[in-house]
């Protein structure tokens, strides 16, 4: 397990580092000048525009660029914005603050409601509610997140404004107290809505993947015996059964956890909420590399660190799955 375990990690390594490289590659490969974010459409004399390059370093050629943007991250430094001279460490902590909860939310909604959908869709097969459920998963996943973001505002937040409901009303400011990081201690409602829209899509999909997986262990021959031997439907139902039909179940939540983000990002569009939505947009678009490069390390190193954690959560939901270094290739 401990040499698997540093296997993997050294592979996700690796990986972060051929994907960070790729990024800073394609800044070199993009046409553009980010020095003409100094200037806008003005054009700066010779002398002012040469202090300026020399300042990011941009006069170098661009393998010294590479090394010295390699050492200063080993100090923990992601430089500053060519579009305004912000240390990009600031910019990030300022917006994934509210990114970070916003994903914490959506995610833990997010299972909560495709365990709720799809034990119950599988428990009660052919039931209305399994019926209910199949129309909700299938539909939902269609519908693109602006659009659901903007039905939710209108549904928990303009009609309940206009018929004087006002605790159905969740369409309130982005909480500015927090317990703990993540538990809003003022405002909680405004949390819903954002949270429930990042949450439903990909909740959809496991929802169907955790029915689908547990009619399929229902079929085993280890469950009829299980009930054989007289033991409670609660007992088969959660302690054989919901056990082995995790493991695609964690998988694809594990893949949803980093797809989320790009979720997330448009929902905060949608919401008008401080995190990084608009931060990366406007980075992107006037080639601000510093400030993309620092946020693409963040997410794919999140999304390193989360497919670690679903490798090595299989031998515990199912002990019968050993982790052997020589049997990993």
């Amino acid at each position: 397990m401990f040499t698997y375990t540093i296997k993997r990690l050294l592979q996700s390594l690796i990986v972060v580092w051929a994907a960070v490289t790729l990024m800073f590659a394609l800044f070199f490969i993009i046409p553009g000048d980010p020095i003409s974010l100094k200037s806008g459409e003005k054009s700066l004399p010779p002398g002012i525009l040469a202090n300026i390059t020399a300042k990011y370093g941009l006069d170098q050629p661009t393998y010294v660029q590479y090394f010295r943007f390699w050492g200063h991250l080993f100090k923990g430094d992601l430089g500053y914005s060519y579009k305004n001279d912000k240390s990009v460490n600031t910019i990030l902590h300022d917006g994934l603050s509210t990114s970070a909860r916003l994903l914490f939310w959506g995610a833990l909604l997010q299972l909560i409601i495709a365990l709720t959908v799809g034990l119950t869709s599988a428990i009660k097969r052919g039931s209305l509610g399994d019926r209910i459920g199949t129309i909700f998963t299938v539909g939902i996943q269609g519908i693109p997140v602006f659009v659901s973001g903007l039905l939710a505002q209108y549904l928990f937040g303009v009609l309940p404004f206009q018929m004087h409901w006002d605790w159905l009303n969740f369409f309130k400011p982005w909480p500015q107290s927090w317990t703990a990081g993540v538990i809003p201690t003022d405002s909680w409602k405004g949390i819903i809505l954002p949270a429930l829209v990042v949450a439903v899509v990909d909740a959809a999909f496991i929802a169907r993947m955790l029915r689908s997986s547990l009619l399929e262990v229902l079929r085993a021959d280890y469950i009829r015996t299980a009930f054989a031997k007289g033991l409670s439907a609660r007992r088969v139902w959660f302690h054989h059964a919901l056990r082995n039909a995790m493991i695609p179940v964690v998988t694809v939540y594990g893949t949803s956890l980093i797809a989320i983000f790009g979720v997330a990002v448009q929902t905060e569009k949608v919401f008008s909420l401080p995190g990084m939505g608009s931060t990366i947009a406007d980075s992107a678009l006037s080639q601000d590399a510093p400030v993309v490069l620092g946020l693409a390390i963040v997410v794919i190193a999140f999304g390193a660190v989360v497919n670690l954690v679903v490798d090595l959560s299989y031998a515990l939901i199912d002990p019968r799955i050993k982790i052997d270094s020589k049997a990993v290739h």
